[in-house]
């Protein structure tokens, strides 16, 4: 019985994980597209460094 109590929160406690993972995931991805609208509208490197907490390598890269 016990064994079974540990081995669900185990399970619980990996699928919170994976949960925030993905909401982490997600949220970079956003920050990349925002960034990308911006580049094309010509805004300056600088300016969505700081917007997005993007690096100036990472916005060049998109």
């Amino acid at each position: 019985m016990i064994q079974n109590d540990v081995i669900s929160t185990a399970h619980l406690e990996g699928r919170e994980e994976g949960r925030e993972e993905g909401r982490k995931e997600g949220r970079e991805e956003g920050r990349k597209e925002v960034a990308r609208k911006m580049k094309l509208t010509g805004l300056s490197i600088e300016m969505i460094e700081e917007m997005t907490g993007l690096t100036k390598n990472e916005i060049e890269n998109l």
